[in-house]
């Protein structure tokens, strides 16, 4: 066995392919890999339920692993749904957010009890719902509706408004909430502090492996602190050019099992 112990992962454009899916070679291998004793861990923006069929999919079950949901906000054990750490955005921090995306006139979203939460109407208001099989419950009023913390808001809106906005934000909200983006589209709120990295960081501790023993595979600007972390970073051929740059290899594309052609060089 490599010195390598964990496989942490992005899910979308990453271990999944543009059919939303895990092809059957990456699963078998990463199945396999398991039962040699490595820990494979998915990492995503997505809610925590939608990435508990894929995590079962996968047998992380059976090995006793985890998911990180929320681009880091949540760590959920697979075995049981356990949670095993979780960050907020609290009520205030929530309606500023709602009003900011109004405001700018971006489609706002949220998550409440296993729902896409969500007012108004967008071209793309279907998206997250089809990537993530969560159904969509629609409110008049957000701010009326969600009274309680959540663990993340995400605005949607065409790639190049989001690019503009994102950038004007360079990663800050406010002293409570960071911004990030996952696919090009979706403008990410999530709790100041909160990404990848950190939640790999802590399950690391946790589980009793040092950071350098983990490889870290992504895409998008949501990865890029996981793979800063990663004792090895490996970025997708299909991935933004940013996170190439940080990488320590260049996989093929999420079309083309990338993730198992780099862990049979790596490993």
């Amino acid at each position: 066995m490599s010195s390598y112990k964990m496989i942490v992962m992005d899910m979308d454009d990453t271990l999944l392919n543009s059919e939303n899916q895990v092809s059957p070679d990456t699963a078998k291998y990463l199945i396999e890999l398991q039962d040699k004793g490595y820990h494979v861990v998915l990492a995503s923006g997505r809610p925590t339920e939608g990435m508990l069929p894929i995590a079962r999919d996968l047998h992380l079950h059976e090995h006793d692993s985890y998911v990180i949901s929320f681009n880091g906000s949540c760590t959920t054990r697979v075995r049981d749904g356990e949670l095993e750490a979780e960050q907020s955005i609290s009520k205030k921090d929530f309606d500023r957010i709602v009003d900011y995306c109004r405001d700018n006139n971006i489609f706002v979203l949220t998550y409440q009890d296993g729902h896409i939460i969500y007012e108004g109407e967008h071209e793309y208001m279907n998206i997250e719902s089809e990537l993530t099989g969560l159904p969509m419950h629609r409110t008049d009023d957000l701010k009326a509706f969600i009274q309680n913390p959540v663990a993340k808001v995400l605005g949607v809106d065409y790639e190049s408004h989001i690019q503009e906005l994102s950038q004007a934000f360079g990663g800050v909200f406010n002293d409570q909430i960071d911004v990030t983006t996952s696919k090009p589209f979706f403008l990410e709120f999530v709790p100041h502090g909160v990404s990848k990295g950190n939640a790999l960081h802590s399950l690391c501790e946790k589980v009793g492996i040092d950071i350098s023993e983990t490889i870290a595979f992504g895409d998008s600007m949501n990865d890029y602190s996981m793979m800063e972390e990663a004792g090895y970073a490996v970025a997708m051929g299909n991935a933004r050019d940013a996170l190439k740059e940080i990488a320590d290899f260049v996989t093929l594309d999420h079309n083309s099992d990338g993730i198992v052609y780099a862990l049979k060089k790596i490993l």
